[in-house]
């Protein structure tokens, strides 16, 4: 595991992007995991810049979603989904196959989850995941007490992934469960990168760097990998 501190929210997002964008020139036909929620949205913006400026091309990689709300669609505000386009993909020029998102509206989650796993098998596996850290530590929706044997999968969302969620939401909604892959998906990637950023994050970043792997904590389960990078700003390093 390598600890990276950078300055601020902007550095951390350019650096984040600029691995990014290494990895695509290094494999052009690379398949990216980018986590959604407000953490990543300067890494989004760096890559539309950096695409716009024909600094990457991104014509031949893949993009697979890290995770969504189970019940809630790309018309919802909130959803995962809707952050991601909204922000990201909306603003370049991919083919529909190009894109694989899991649809929180499914009938059928179980068949759902199996789509995705095809997707990342078709293309060899992650090439690069980038995550954000939940303040319980989840990785997706990986909750404490998350396995390391799962692929894509159903999950029953932990009592503060629910509370912190309402801030996504433009209406009051009861959000229960998630579909997300699993903490195997994601260990199975060639590389990942954990980022955090604000005060607010300093108390669990500095318990997933100090303290032993434990599903209690699923953070600290990504220290097996032998491509980890953790990259914080300052004010998330706080407690280091």
């Amino acid at each position: 595991m390598n600890v990276e501190i950078v300055d601020d929210y902007q550095a951390l997002s350019a650096t984040v992007a600029q691995r990014i964008i290494k990895t695509v020139k290094e494999k052009p036909d690379a398949l990216i995991c980018i986590a959604g929620g407000d953490t990543p949205l300067g890494v989004f913006s760096a890559l539309v810049d950096a695409s716009r400026k024909g600094d990457v091309d991104l014509t031949q990689a893949a993009f697979v979603g890290l995770d969504e709300w189970l019940g809630l669609s790309k018309a919802d505000k909130g959803s995962c989904r809707e952050m991601v386009w909204g922000h990201f993909f909306d603003h370049l020029t991919l083919r529909e196959e190009q894109i694989c998102f899991f649809d929180g509206r499914t009938a059928a989650p179980a068949e759902e989850c199996r789509r995705v796993d095809r997707f990342i098998s078709d293309r060899g596996g992650i090439s690069l995941v980038v995550l954000g850290i939940g303040m319980n530590g989840h990785i997706g929706f990986n909750e404490p007490g998350a396995a390391t044997d799962t692929y894509c999968h159903i999950v029953d969302l932990d009592a503060v992934t629910q509370s912190v969620s309402a801030k996504y939401f433009d209406q009051p909604r009861q959000v229960k469960q998630g579909i997300t892959l699993g903490m195997k998906t994601i260990l199975e990637a060639n590389s990942v990168i954990l980022m955090a950023s604000g005060e607010k994050k300093a108390a669990i970043v500095a318990q997933t760097v100090r303290e032993p792997a434990t599903p209690a904590i699923p953070a600290t389960l990504l220290k097996s990998h032998p491509r980890l990078q953790v990259v914080v700003d300052k004010p998330a390093a706080s407690r280091l």
